[in-house]
């Protein structure tokens, strides 16, 4: 552990994998907004692109690193070639705790942690896995956990999952996401999304956020269109981001190609990344989370935000965000026929809508960004008293 002169800020290096913004990325810059600085001095080490910038604009120091995602292989030459592409990158962020004089290490994702706990390990401070995912890990699970000298998952589903892999569980925090409710609720500008997309004041609009990537369940919810639709013909779906990867841009062309198949060319518009998602949710009516299983689902929190009713999948940690008939209605994943009767449920009925929302409201007051801090700065306290 290095020295530390009393009285001065912790210096902390925050990891992130990608350049891009997404939902990890926009957890990561809210906890910069509203890190306490006298206590805890922040450097941000990602590639240079829109989070950079973003950091920048936080006032945040940025180390520019190239960390690229791996590709999981069951070939010993492929996991050869992962070990071969992990090594610079490690021993460049080793080198920044270093020169920089960092007292522990925040990887922002699992792949960020593959680089940053090696290199937290070689530097010899400790190292914070935030575990954003539901995904199997395998063996390389087991070796990462007892890596990390703290794990943050963003549910309690997701510390459910990591559980398997460890042995010393009091590692293990449950750290829920927050936004600033105040600041998202100023945001929005209702009305301007459906002026822009040309979409009437009384058509019914859902919209689902998320990359396009297919665990978010994009397939499930148009195989249900056709039946909500049937009873809303002026019906509009929004699906807001992007394809983050080749493999996820070819998804894009099939969801692309399934909308002309179904006939859904007029209803549904793929409006790529937008910066102004709380306008996209003011305007809307339903925002919907069919995913397969989220670790946390910041749309469905961001939906609350707002007073909107979600319907999601009964999958992952999105029941700790929507409690099913309270603030919404939770249907099992892959269930097409359960989720168009959701949403013709919900479409038809303004006062359900209105109560979901209301009790919505009052919910998201749970999952606030100062709570999320606080939580992150009293993990910081322990490891470094340690």
């Amino acid at each position: 552990m290095r020295s530390h002169v009393r009285g001065t800020a912790r210096r902390v290096l925050f990891v992130n994998h990608a350049a891009a913004v997404s939902g990890a990325e926009l957890s990561l810059l809210g906890l910069l907004s509203k890190l306490d600085r006298g206590r805890f001095a922040a450097t941000v080490a990602c590639p240079e692109g829109p989070l950079a910038v973003r950091v920048r604009a936080l006032r945040v120091p940025h180390i520019p690193v190239r960390l690229r995602r791996l590709r999981r292989s069951r070939t010993p030459t492929g996991t050869l070639q992962n070990v071969i592409h992990l090594v610079p990158p490690a021993l460049h962020l080793a080198a920044i705790v270093h020169t920089h004089h960092i007292e522990l290490v925040h990887a922002n994702s699992t792949t960020a942690f593959l680089y940053a706990g090696p290199a937290a390990k070689l530097s010899g401070v400790p190292v914070v896995w935030h575990v954003r995912d539901l995904v199997e890990l395998g063996r390389v699970g087991r070796l990462l956990f007892r890596l990390a000298d703290a794990i943050a998952c963003v549910s309690d589903a997701v510390e459910r999952h990591m559980i398997r892999y460890g042995g010393d569980l009091d590692k293990l925090w449950t750290v829920t996401n927050g936004i600033d409710l105040e600041a998202f609720r100023r945001a929005a500008r209702p009305g301007s999304v459906r002026s822009e997309l040309h979409i009437p004041p009384d058509a019914p609009v859902v919209c689902h956020i998320s990359q396009l990537t297919p665990w978010k369940g994009h397939e499930f919810l148009l195989g249900a269109l056709r039946q909500v639709r049937s009873h809303f013909p002026a019906l509009r779906v929004l699906l807001v981001g992007e394809a983050m990867t080749p493999e996820d841009a070819r998804y894009r062309h099939r969801l692309e190609r399934h909308v002309r198949q179904l006939g859904l060319g007029d209803t549904v518009t793929f409006t790529g990344w937008r910066e102004d998602v709380a306008s996209v949710i003011a305007d809307s009516d339903v925002v919907v989370v069919p995913s397969r299983a989220e670790p946390f689902g910041r749309a469905a929190l961001e939906a609350l935000a707002l007073g909107k009713p979600v319907v999601g999948t009964d999958a992952g940690g999105l029941p700790e965000l929507v409690t099913h008939r309270r603030t919404g209605l939770l249907v099992k994943y892959a269930d097409t026929d359960a989720l168009a009767d959701a949403l013709v449920t919900l479409l038809g009925a303004p006062d359900v809508r209105r109560y979901l929302g209301e009790n919505a409201s009052r919910e998201a007051r749970n999952f606030t960004i100062t709570r999320t801090v606080n939580q992150i700065q009293n993990l910081y306290d322990d490891l470094l008293t340690e």
